[in-house]
């Protein structure tokens, strides 16, 4: 049987080592539990389930879509306009995230182009740390979302950079949440 172990190990940045002492065996018994060369039992999926905080369900579900809620539309500043969920389709794909968030870009921002599609993976808590010196979807003041550079300083702050020239950097900002940028969708018109 094919599982999700390999996609949950890379998501939460894990080397085979480390998820092996998590769940108390083998490098090589993860890589093959990972590559379907052992049967995966229940107590297996239970184990890993646990370790990455997701659902049995969820290492067995194969490549089904997943839905994605749209925070907003970004301008060219990096600030979203976000608006309620009435306002705004949801859609449904198959990403490299846990807890996807998506933003449209109205303008460019820093690499991103205008009509550019950005799904992040929301991260909270201790995995913020994964956050460091990535490109990041964060909270603002009243209900604004910014898309910047986020370092995270020696104090446990972060540092929050703009990704175009000339804009403020914000130091020492506490943060709830972040969702790194796992995936960008383009979008584009066909030449006639």
């Amino acid at each position: 049987m094919q599982t999700r172990i390999r996609h949950y190990r890379k998501l939460r940045g894990l080397t085979l080592q480390q998820l092996a002492d998590k769940v108390e065996t083998t490098p090589q018994t993860i890589s093959r539990l990972e590559t379907g060369n052992m049967t995966v039992s229940i107590d297996w999926l239970e184990r890993f389930a646990g370790v990455f905080d997701v659902q049995v369900r969820d290492l067995i579900s194969g490549t089904q879509g997943r839905e994605i809620d749209l925070m907003g539309t970004l301008a060219g500043d990096g600030a979203a306009l976000t608006a309620t969920e009435a306002d705004l389709p949801g859609f449904a794909v198959d990403i490299p995230a846990d807890r996807p968030v998506a933003v449209w870009l109205s303008g460019r921002v820093g690499p991103y182009e205008a009509g550019d599609l950005l799904i992040g993976n929301r991260l909270e808590g201790a995995d913020l740390a994964a956050a460091h010196a990535q490109d990041c979807l964060v909270p603002g003041d009243n209900n604004t979302l910014y898309l910047r550079r986020v370092a995270r300083e020696d104090s446990g702050l972060f540092t929050l950079m703009p990704l175009d020239a000339g804009g403020d950097v914000r130091f020492g900002a506490e943060l709830d949440w972040a969702a790194r940028i796992v995936m960008r969708i383009q979008y584009f018109r066909k030449p006639r």
